[in-house]
């Protein structure tokens, strides 16, 4: 979903108009809320994704990968999960006994910051609803006592929908306990 329309799916909700002109009109308030639901939702969620990297002489550069890396959680060469140290900076990583090939890393991220009508939120499609539903409540809560009375239910809504994304988000496998018997 672009950024585009997520402002006007928030507009609709809003009982506003759609039209450029509208759009224009609400663009930089709305995106400034669109990016703080994301940065709220980041911070509750915490989410992780999976991609490849190049290994060099035992050395992966993170500044390689698509989003902005948190913190890497796991690490798998050839489907097996791999040591790994953080080198002298932040964005390498070094795996011991490890020449050259693709390292599989599940890192947290960050996303980026919308800024144009054409980006899209790197979150996961599940998630992208809440962004909406936090812009209007933000956007209502800027006018009288009745709108600010709507945004209050509007963002109980967001925490309830965030709260129950919460404990049915996927963990990684990071923190899996195995029994054996």
């Amino acid at each position: 979903m672009t950024t585009l329309e997520l402002i006007k799916m928030t507009l609709r909700k809003l009982d506003r108009p759609t039209d450029n002109d509208t759009v224009a009109l609400y663009k930089e308030r709305l995106l400034g809320y669109l990016n703080e639901a994301m940065l709220d939702l980041t911070a509750e969620l915490r989410p992780w994704r999976r991609d490849t990297l190049a290994v060099t002489s035992g050395q992966a550069d993170l500044s390689g990968l698509p989003c902005v890396c948190l913190k890497v959680l796991a690490a798998r060469i050839d489907g097996q999960r791999r040591l790994f140290y953080y080198g002298a900076t932040r964005s390498t990583l070094l795996f011991p006994g490890v020449g050259d090939g693709t390292v599989e890393i599940t890192y947290r991220y960050q996303p980026d910051q919308l800024a144009e009508l054409t980006d899209e939120p790197q979150l996961p499609a599940g998630l992208q609803g809440l962004l909406v539903e936090y812009a209007a409540a933000r956007e209502r809560g800027r006018f009288d006592a009745a709108s600010q009375n709507a945004a209050r239910l509007d963002l109980t809504l967001y925490r309830e929908l965030k709260g129950k994304l919460r404990r049915n988000y996927p963990a990684p496998d990071l923190s899996q306990i195995y029994h054996m018997y």
